[in-house]
């Protein structure tokens, strides 16, 4: 008998006091993304969105730990203000792991729900990571638009 093993996979749940689609904007333009999608440790030099089914992401990070490097991916799915589907190809961990991110956006009473769907990790340990990172994210977009 074969054991199949299910890849790891995170789902992080916000309420961000926001309209709908200025959460979206936030995800889907460089300049907001650039002061969101990293930590305090990790500088975005740049950030360049193909926004269209099948249009590629870049994003060009310096590490202190590694120096600089990329992450990117692929949008698989693009539906303002409601859902973005994209691979991730992250700038640490297994080189050759490509995962999946899904990110609903629902009308909450004139906020957004966020939820973020992580999936196909190739180990808990890799999973954990992006749960503490997409923890942090989007406590950074909290403040971001907030402002």
């Amino acid at each position: 008998m074969t054991t199949m093993t299910v890849p790891a996979s995170l789902k992080i749940t916000r309420l961000i006091k926001v309209p709908r689609a200025r959460v979206f904007a936030a995800w889907t333009t460089p300049a907001d993304i650039q002061q969101w999608l990293c930590s305090p440790t990790v500088k975005m030099l740049s950030a360049k969105v193909d926004l269209r089914v099948g249009g590629e992401y870049v994003f060009r990070l310096s590490r202190p730990d590694v120096g600089e490097t990329e992450s990117r991916g692929v949008y698989r799915e693009v539906s303002p203000p409601d859902k973005l589907v994209f691979t991730w190809h992250a700038c640490c961990g297994p080189a050759d792991e490509e995962t999946l991110v899904t990110v609903d956006f629902a009308d909450k009473n004139g906020a957004t729900e966020v939820t973020i769907t992580h999936e196909r990790f190739s180990s808990q340990e890799s999973c954990d990571q992006h749960q503490q990172g997409w923890t942090m994210c989007v406590d950074n977009m909290e403040k971001l638009l907030a402002k």
